[in-house]
């Protein structure tokens, strides 16, 4: 059987088979060495606008409820001040319609004094002007 020559020179200037299998390896591990170092840097942006973005969200509801719970107790407030201001309204009124009161029966008591003297007058007068017919 003969042998076949080899095509390829082996002169000093071409390198090793293994050199260039390693040097392809290294190749290799430095492209994903690069890949991830990439990875990682995307990863990290990643993490920090998604920090960013929780932070300010969480701000804003943060602020949300404060604005609520301000408004909230404004309108609290606000009851309470109407409720207070109607109480002392209902008992101005009580105090007026009781004096209201007092008046009519005062009033009313003069009047029925005033009424029970002129029935005396008017039946005294009457016995008079029958005294007077019957006498005459």
């Amino acid at each position: 059987m003969a042998r076949r020559r080899s095509t390829r020179s082996r002169s000093n200037d071409s390198s090793d088979p293994g050199d260039a299998a390693l040097e392809v390896h290294q190749q290799i591990y430095k492209l994903k060495k690069d890949r991830d170092e990439s990875s990682k840097a995307v990863s990290e942006k990643y993490g920090a606008a998604l920090a960013e973005i929780q932070a300010r969200a969480s701000s804003w509801l943060e602020d949300l409820q404060r604005r609520r719970t301000q408004r909230m107790l404004q309108c609290i407030t606000k009851i309470m001040e109407l409720t207070e201001r109607r109480e002392a309204i209902e008992v101005k009124m009580a105090d007026v319609v009781a004096k209201a009161d007092a008046k009519v029966e005062e009033l009313e008591a003069m009047m029925m004094a005033g009424y029970a003297g002129r029935e005396k007058d008017a039946a005294i007068a009457l016995e008079k002007v029958a005294a007077h017919q019957h006498g005459s």
